[in-house]
């Protein structure tokens, strides 16, 4: 009885032990690392060193995207390309000089047809640019065209002509109505100042695609001797300022003009592809640029070719080089 006294007053007790709650645990209970002196300061390195790598992948994948793998912008490409013909500041220190440029004309056996040989003497000044042109024509005979404050003026060995005939004669005129006898002169220099005239103001540069050029009915980088994939620039004016548009074939590496395509649009308000292809590029007084222009046949061969010598960036030119020879009749000659 006694026994059985005892064992009934310790069920309550046990019962009641068993009935006691248990403590919660912690929800950082299983993210602590066991058996160590302080988990948590390790915790704090592994997040540390886990931002650490983050940053560093992320800053190295941004590195070579934006130094490798992205394509430049259209104003990215244009400073490149300024840069690699010597620099905009190189070219804005030009002030005068000139460069003679040969012009040879070939049918499409690759027989050649005639020869022109042209001098321009060019000014940089407030007022714009001053040109003048030396060239032989046909008969042999030397032609000057220029302009001065008076307006347009030229000579024939040495005697007043009329200029817009004298241009013409030269082919140095277009179909326009609007057209000078300075027209080719002066788009001839244009050309020749690229890449730097893409810096002008109303200049739209936009980088494209060249794989894109693959659904033409022709092949743009045909004749292109480039070892790569070029860079394929796109130039467009705002409407204030020009219509015109441009196609440049940029090498990847040199970031130099291996192809130009210029698109005119006419007083009919269509647009006249014209191809050159730009090579033998030259340093000359700071600046580097294409010695060789040539424009190919339907079947490949040259028709015809520019080819630029004597070149001075240097030279001084004087403003009175640009006047009329004194002592002749110039309202007869125009």
């Amino acid at each position: 009885m006694t026994i059985m006294k005892n064992i009934k007053q310790k069920a309550p007790q046990t019962q009641q032990r068993e009935q006691e709650p248990k403590g919660k645990i912690p929800w950082t209970f299983g993210l602590e690392i066991k058996d160590l002196t302080n988990p948590i300061t390790l915790r704090r390195i592994r997040l540390v060193q886990f931002g650490v790598l983050f940053a560093a992948l992320s800053f190295a994948g941004y590195y070579v995207w934006e130094n490798y793998v992205r394509a430049p912008s259209g104003l990215e490409l244009v400073t490149e390309m300024v840069d690699a013909a010597g620099g905009i500041a190189a070219w804005n220190n030009i002030k005068s000089g000139q460069f003679t440029r040969t012009q040879n004309v070939y049918d499409e056996a690759g027989k050649r047809l005639s020869e022109q040989v042209e001098t321009f003497y060019f000014r940089k000044t407030d007022e714009g640019l001053k040109l003048m042109v030396k060239a032989i024509d046909d008969s042999g005979k030397e032609v000057i065209i220029s302009e001065d404050k008076e307006g347009f003026w030229a000579t024939k060995e040495a005697l007043p002509s009329d200029p817009k005939k004298s241009s013409r004669d030269l082919g140095m005129m277009c179909d326009s109505k609007f057209c000078q006898p300075s027209c080719a002169s002066k788009m001839a220099f244009f050309r020749f100042s690229m890449p730097f005239k893409l810096t002008d103001y109303g200049v739209k540069p936009d980088v494209n695609n060249a794989s894109a050029l693959g659904l033409l009915d022709w092949n743009p980088l045909e004749n292109l001797d480039l070892n790569s994939e070029p860079l394929v620039l796109d130039v467009s004016y705002i409407p204030t300022v020009g219509r015109d548009k441009w196609r440049f074939m940029v090498n990847p590496e040199t970031k130099l003009i291996h192809k130009m395509e210029y698109y005119n649009k006419s007083d009919f308000g269509t647009y006249r592809p014209e191809e050159i292809y730009w090579s033998d590029h030259k340093t000359v007084d700071g600046i580097t640029f294409s010695h060789k222009w040539t424009r190919f046949w339907g079947n490949g061969q040259v028709m015809d070719e520019y080819t630029y010598s004597d070149v001075s960036l240097k030279n001084h030119i004087d403003e009175d080089d640009f006047s009329r020879p004194e002592g002749f009749d110039w309202v007869v000659a125009n």
